[in-house]
């Protein structure tokens, strides 16, 4: 029997049979609660992107309809004419209403936003993407067992 080389701990590398395992595929497994990414997308945000995009749609259909260009961004129209959080203030005369009520609707929805962060640290594998498996739950323990410390409960 031979012992374990670098090449056995080490992922895979460039001309590795792709059928052999590493020590690391069987110590560690792609984490289930952020899919291996590390990371997550608060709930909370879903709702408020999905009518940010209807908001943004009607905004661009407005204009399409009054003869503006679509292409051009649909936020922030209210503060570039000033009439953004101004009572009595009016657009200028040349602007459609519904324009202008479209690019409110998006300016409101805007200050409405999660005070959530939109993405947050998986709390499972602790932004590794990684979490062992009962395997190398088991090398953990062999290791503390010898004087290696564990550095985060598993």
């Amino acid at each position: 029997m031979r012992g374990r080389t670098v090449r056995d701990v080490n992922p895979a590398q460039p001309g590795d049979d792709p059928d052999r395992h590493s020590l690391l595929d069987e110590l560690e497994q792609p984490c289930a609660t952020c899919g291996g990414t590390g990371s997550r997308v608060d709930p909370a945000w879903e709702p408020w992107r999905t009518r940010l995009q209807e908001l943004a749609d009607a905004a661009r259909r407005a204009r399409q309809k009054a003869g503006l260009p679509p292409d051009t961004p649909v936020t922030g129209l209210g503060q570039v004419i000033g009439i953004h959080g101004e009572p009595g203030q009016h657009p200028p005369i040349d602007i459609p209403p519904a324009v202008v009520e479209a690019e409110r609707a998006i300016d409101d929805h805007m200050d409405a936003r999660p005070l959530s962060y939109q993405q947050e640290i998986c709390a499972l594998c602790r932004g590794a993407g990684q979490v062992l498996t009962d395997t190398g739950n088991q090398f953990i323990d062999l290791l503390e067992r010898y004087g290696f410390v564990r550095t985060h409960p598993p």
